[in-house]
């Protein structure tokens, strides 16, 4: 157990029984005076005899922290749990953090907590806070939607409300920049980035970079990256900021650094690896009361005696509210990029097709759910196969000039397949700039092989069809090619997300089919 500071002095806090019940471990990251209890964030952990985690739960104060296992504990096991008892416990644990705490006022609040939870059993639903209702993920802040409606929702607007409120979508990260120039006058700027898929499934890189363009060298230079809930960092690295600071905000996670200096033509870069999490929408009714909370769930990975890797996520959701829901809906949304096993998937589950630029929900729906009944379910998941796509129409007179590219991942190792298929009535140029770190080769049909294998370019004034090989790591978002019509140029512009190859054979190119099944082939 992990005394979670943001100093880099973190102590390892043990997990201690609790008494005569249950074993807890408590994660306390005291956010400004340790002797205000009302401001101590905790990670609540809730273990059973066999060490196992079967409850996680936010806190905000050692209040909130008494009022959480008391309710868990006393639904789960029906015993009552003595308010003094408590106290002594608390007042021992919170002395081995280092915070002060004596056993008398320890016992006013756990007091305070119980009467809390007597007054929580009369109200409705309308008046309890989201975080009685579920247990949920703790390292992100979810969007909490609280809805209400005059009627019971039929199912096609039960169906209609969540996929209003779906968690939302984005490959964005907006990167914020203020520094002082030589006059000292402060400067601030924005940037937008595109995140790229890596090898691994559901595994994103990022290189985030501010370089000094002036002439003049730029003082208290501050770089600051917004990465968004849904995409959790798994490695940042920034030599020239050093050691980064993290804030959560509205928007996500933000990371700061600093650089005191930087010359002219100096660079602030860091590189990221990031994975994309599991968004998920749970739906709670009692009554005609509505309550939806958004949360998202991260990928877990384990090796069998083989050495073989399986990939999976588990969703868990747990009533803490001491009353019976009427109805329960839980939804995980699958991104493309990965897709459910065979196994996995139950009679019990609806699956809702949001199209291809966001994936598919999983969707189940329980009734009359007691208290302190706990959903758990585990998802293994595999990596889908991924077609990438841009697409541009030019109006030409009473003619139109369509340019795609695709890039498809062959079935081995940092290979590619890319294809460049057009169609026009008018002569025009396609150039196509190959992406960094790839090699072309390969090219079907053989006689269309450009001179110059980087900067292709060709020549045409008709359909129009060509594949290769490209070879070597993709590192970032696939380039566009670009069409001159009488000395103008266009560029297309990529899709949000890869499209979902649905089978090996589909409404692609002959010459990319083909290509593909070359591969298939040969393995």
């Amino acid at each position: 157990m992990v005394l979670e500071m943001s100093e880099p002095k973190d102590k390892e806090a043990e997990i201690t029984k609790f008494p005569g019940i249950a074993s807890l471990s408590l994660s306390v990251t005291p956010i400004s005076e340790k002797d205000n209890f009302e401001v101590i964030e905790a990670v609540v952990r809730v273990y059973d005899d066999n060490n196992e985690q079967i409850m996680q739960h936010k806190a905000r104060s050692l209040f909130s922290i008494a009022k959480t296992l008391k309710l868990f504990i006393q639904n789960r096991t029906n015993l009552p749990i003595n308010d003094r008892r408590m106290a002594v416990w608390c007042a021992t644990y919170f002395e081995k953090l280092g915070i002060k705490l004596g056993e008398e006022e320890a016992y006013q609040i756990i007091k305070k907590a119980s009467q809390a939870l007597e007054k929580l059993s009369r109200v409705t639903i309308e008046h309890v806070e989201a975080s009685d209702l579920v247990s949920i993920e703790v390292d992100v802040l979810a969007n909490q939607i609280a809805l209400k409606s005059d009627h019971l929702l039929s199912e096609d607007e039960l169906h209609e409300m969540l996929e209003k409120h779906q968690s939302p979508i984005s490959n964005t990260v907006v990167r914020k920049i203020s520094y002082q120039n030589s006059g000292g006058v402060e400067h601030k700027d924005k940037l937008n980035l595109e995140i790229t898929p890596s090898e691994t499934i559901l595994e994103h890189n990022l290189i985030a970079s501010f370089k000094n363009e002036t002439e003049h060298k730029l003082t208290n230079v501050i770089v600051s990256d917004i990465i968004p809930y849904l995409y959790k960092i798994k490695e940042v690295t920034c030599k020239e900021g050093g050691k980064y600071k993290k804030e959560l905000v509205e928007n996500g996670l933000k990371l700061t650094w600093k650089a005191s200096s930087l010359t002219p033509g100096g660079e602030v870069k860091a590189f990221y690896t990031l994975e994309k999490r599991i968004p998920r929408t749970i739906m709670i009714r009692k009554g005609e009361e509505i309550r939806i909370v958004q949360d998202y769930n991260s990928l877990m990975r384990e090796v069998d005696e083989e050495g073989k890797v399986s990939t999976y996520f588990t969703s868990e959701v747990l009533n803490l509210l001491p009353v019976t829901l009427d109805e329960l809906f839980i939804r995980d949304l699958i991104p493309t990029e990965m897709q459910l096993t065979e196994e996995t998937k139950t009679d019990e589950m609806e699956f809702i097709d949001f199209g291809l630029n966001y994936g598919m929900n999983i969707q189940q729906n329980l009734i009359n759910v007691e208290s302190g009944t706990k959903f758990l379910q585990k998802y293994n998941v595999k990596p889908s196969p991924i077609v990438w796509r841009t697409d541009l129409s030019i109006p030409i007179k009473d003619e139109t000039c369509t340019i795609s590219k695709i890039l498809e991942k062959a079935p081995k190792d940092n290979t590619y397949i890319c294809t460049i298929v057009s169609s026009t009535t008018v002569p025009c140029t396609i150039t196509n700039e190959v992406e960094s770190g790839l090699t072309a080769s390969e090219f079907l049909p053989s006689e269309l092989a450009p001179s110059d294998e980087k900067e292709m370019s060709w020549d045409i004034d008709k359909k129009f069809s060509v594949s290769f090989v490209l070879k070597g790591n993709l590192s970032r978002q696939i380039n566009s090619p670009k069409v001159i019509i009488n000395g103008k140029e266009h560029t297309a512009k990529i899709s949000e997300i890869g499209n979902v190859r649905r089978s090996k054979i589909t409404t692609l190119p002959f010459t990319h089919v083909a290509m593909f099944r070359k591969f298939l082939r040969e393995m």
